[in-house]
């Protein structure tokens, strides 16, 4: 009887074995079709190059948190280039259905409907694997599937109460991403709660005071940079506001703030789990009891975050912000066709044997699991295929203009502020100057290099290059619209 019960528990890891590999190649396939087409990805490798060039300069970061870049460090320094990092997001993308798998199987039960806890399982990690914006994620050099990683270990170490494994998880989530700010807050109160029971475990409060102490000395650290405590959450919700031209959600009244407070919890999931998402109404109240309420409480911190980000007009509310809280909607999802499973079993054994209820309630989960796994599959190839269009549709002015950048001298240096054109480049990092071109001490600081090293050389965008067209002669240009003559990118040489 065990080598049956063992044999059975081999197949549903091969399924899912089976289906991670597919889904991996896809990513694969997406990572070699083109560059990557997510700029803000740029940006985080950008930043990495340059904290080798100036360590102490801690406003680079600019209003994201440290850790992503400092991870991509050592990768730099030893000739790495970001299609690596984006090859790590394949693998990391993989791993968090896998971790998923084995906890909710590992603490699932069945019940009237008797679906096994391997079904369960399988079927979270098939909906976590397959969400559309967590492939997505998974081609990019982002730090969202690291991200979601740790979150999920912050879940489960949290719900299995092994405090110095939560404390270093969480540790690097509050570094990564501010959403684990509101899963710090959230477990804190939770600390507090713990204290003030007769069977307190004190223990706790180690999850709070490792991550709070990180917070507290990267705002040290960044305090002489931005002028006061934490500016860079200010400079975070001016940058967001300023983008949307919105301060917050209730410029829109009651409607606006209503659709704002339910775009995460709601309209994103719909676009990215669509026919899972029925599925998952019926799945709290199990997942609660089964997989424990702190599991559920850690991402419900990071969905109030996010969402409340958003309605403060803080966030930019893009779908990729969702992506840590897939695993708990997963899991929802499954737990929903497990629950409906049992109600079926209920309600049949007034007609049927209780062996035939069964059966007919989890013949019914199966139905449900399948068509829901199908629709899924079928939006995922939509996205999916929209997606791979973009990729290989790339940038080409940037391209063109990257291109140009291989051919010039290569004693003399570039001041460049667009990270997309620096990294497509491929050049030496050492050849870039990153300050911001719009800003006019730059402009001085492109005269002494050009004195000093025969010449140098500006690429960025031309609306950058208004007022100082003296400086220098544009050799190159890329992406110009002939209705606007501070269209598209240039490069301008400066003479000696």
């Amino acid at each position: 009887m065990s080598g049956r019960i063992g044999l059975a528990r081999l197949g549903w890891v091969l399924a899912l074995a089976i289906a991670l590999l597919a889904l991996g190649a896809w990513r694969s396939a997406c990572v070699l079709a083109g560059p990557d087409v997510d700029t803000d990805a740029y940006a985080h490798h950008m930043i990495a190059r340059a904290i080798l060039a100036d360590p102490r300069d801690l406003s680079v970061h600019w209003v994201w948190l440290p850790l992503f870049h400092y991870l991509q460090v050592p990768l730099v320094a030893l000739g790495g280039t970001m299609q690596q990092v984006r090859w790590g997001n394949v693998v990391l993308a993989a791993l968090v259905p896998v971790v998923l798998f084995a906890y909710v199987r590992a603490t699932s039960r069945s019940h009237e409907g008797r679906v096994p806890a391997d079904a369960t399982a399988l079927l979270a990690a098939l909906y976590a694997a397959a969400c559309p914006i967590t492939m997505q994620m998974g081609t990019t050099a982002q730090p969202e599937p690291l991200f979601s990683l740790v979150i999920l270990g912050v879940a489960i170490e949290t719900q299995r109460r092994r405090h110095l494994s939560a404390a270093l998880l969480l540790g690097a989530a509050v570094m990564l991403r501010y959403e684990a700010w509101a899963v710090l807050a959230t477990l804190g109160i939770v600390a507090l709660i713990e204290v003030r029971r007769p069977q307190r475990d004190t223990r706790m409060g180690w999850v709070v005071a490792v991550p709070a102490a990180l917070i507290l000395g990267w705002a040290a650290l960044r305090e002489p940079v931005d002028g006061q405590w934490f500016g860079f959450l200010r400079q975070t919700r001016e940058f967001a506001s300023d983008a949307l031209h919105q301060k917050t959600g209730w410029e829109r009244g009651l409607l606006g703030l209503a659709r704002d407070a339910l775009h995460y919890p709601l309209a994103v999931p719909v676009r990215v789990l669509g026919p899972a998402l029925p599925l998952a109404v019926f799945g709290v109240g199990r997942t609660v009891r089964q997989q424990g309420g702190r599991f559920v409480l850690v991402f419900l911190a990071c969905l109030a975050f996010v969402s409340l980000t958003w309605v403060m007009r803080s966030s930019l509310g893009l779908d990729r912000h969702f992506v840590a809280v897939v695993p708990l909607y997963a899991t929802f999802a499954a737990q929903g066709a497990a629950t409906i499973a049992d109600w079926c079993a209920r309600r049949g054994r007034r007609f049927w044997t209780e062996r035939t209820a069964a059966r007919a309630g989890a013949g019914l989960a199966s139905g449900l699991a399948v068509a829901s796994l199908g629709g899924l599959l079928i939006a995922l190839n939509v996205w999916m295929g929209f997606w791979r269009v973009s990729v290989e549709r790339g940038w080409p002015d940037r391209a063109e203009l990257a291109a140009y950048l291989r051919s010039l001298p290569s004693t003399q240096p570039i001041f460049c502020d667009e990270a997309t054109i620096e990294i497509l480049s491929g050049l030496d990092r050492r050849r870039f100057d990153r300050h911001w071109v719009d800003d006019p001490h730059t402009w001085e600081l492109v005269d002494e290099a050009a004195r000093a090293r025969g010449g140098a050389y500006v690429a960025t965008w031309r609306r950058k290059m208004r007022g100082h067209e003296r400086e220098g002669d544009i050799v190159f240009s890329a992406g110009v619209d002939a209705a606007s003559d501070a269209s598209g990118l240039a490069v301008m040489r400066i003479a000696p």
